[in-house]
């Protein structure tokens, strides 16, 4: 995934490119739902806002993005800095507000998944696996 999803963003023109958290909320969730995926965008809990679920038969992925602005010619060192801390964020945001929460016995799988977004073509995740909730 991560791989198609920087290829994505890599061909996208730099002049449509917007240095925001939003615009890679947007296509990413479109980018899942044109592949035929039931994604929620911005799914309300107790504990906050979950930036999107995808729930499967046997699984659910609970998907926290985060945006760090980083020049595409940075230094390796600063975004892999970048990456660690928006990665290490996502996942720590997803355990502190409870989002698996609302999956409990469901007997599903739950994946905590933390995307970072750097720049037009920068990304990494992150996936966690809670076990059967």
């Amino acid at each position: 995934m991560q791989e198609a999803l920087r290829s994505l963003f890599a061909s996208i023109p730099y002049e449509l490119h917007v240095s925001n958290e939003a615009y890679y909320h947007s296509i990413f969730y479109a980018i899942l739902s044109l592949m035929g995926f039931d994604i929620d965008a911005e799914v309300s809990v107790s504990g906050g806002r979950i930036d999107a679920t995808l729930e499967l038969d046997d699984k659910v992925y609970v998907m926290e993005l985060k945006y760090r602005g980083c020049e595409p010619d940075a230094p390796l060192e600063v975004k892999q800095e970048l990456y660690t801390k928006a990665l290490e964020d996502g996942i720590r945001q997803i355990k502190q507000r409870g989002y698996a929460n609302k999956f409990m016995g469901s007997g599903k799988t739950v994946y905590q998944v933390a995307f970072a977004f750097l720049g037009r073509d920068d990304i990494q995740m992150l996936v966690e696996a809670c076990g059967p909730t």
